[in-house]
């Protein structure tokens, strides 16, 4: 899911406007993981997590293709010491 300020700032790299799309993962432990049969708000005009735990630069950024569906790929190394269960990921600029 993209957010409309995602949207933008996605538009703003295309652009040139922009330095870049994504520098950095959020991970939280907010509300509680959808199950498979639960329908999704609509979150585009949310800005932040319910609870971010910790922020770490992205590290690489990719492109793949993976059983015929096209997927962005982003890496982060996650600190070992944080122990919560991770409800929700961020990508912010």
């Amino acid at each position: 899911m993209i957010t409309n300020k995602g949207k933008s700032i996605i538009g703003k790299y295309m652009l040139g406007q922009a330095p870049a799309y994504a520098s950095y993962l959020a991970v939280g432990c907010g509300p509680i993981p959808l199950q498979t049969e639960d329908v999704a708000d609509d979150f585009a005009t949310k800005t932040n997590l319910d609870f971010e735990m910790f922020r770490v630069p992205i590290s690489s950024r990719g492109y793949v293709k993976e059983e015929g569906v096209n997927k962005i790929v982003f890496t982060a190394e996650l600190p070992t010491q944080e122990r919560y269960e991770i409800t929700e990921i961020g990508i912010y600029s």
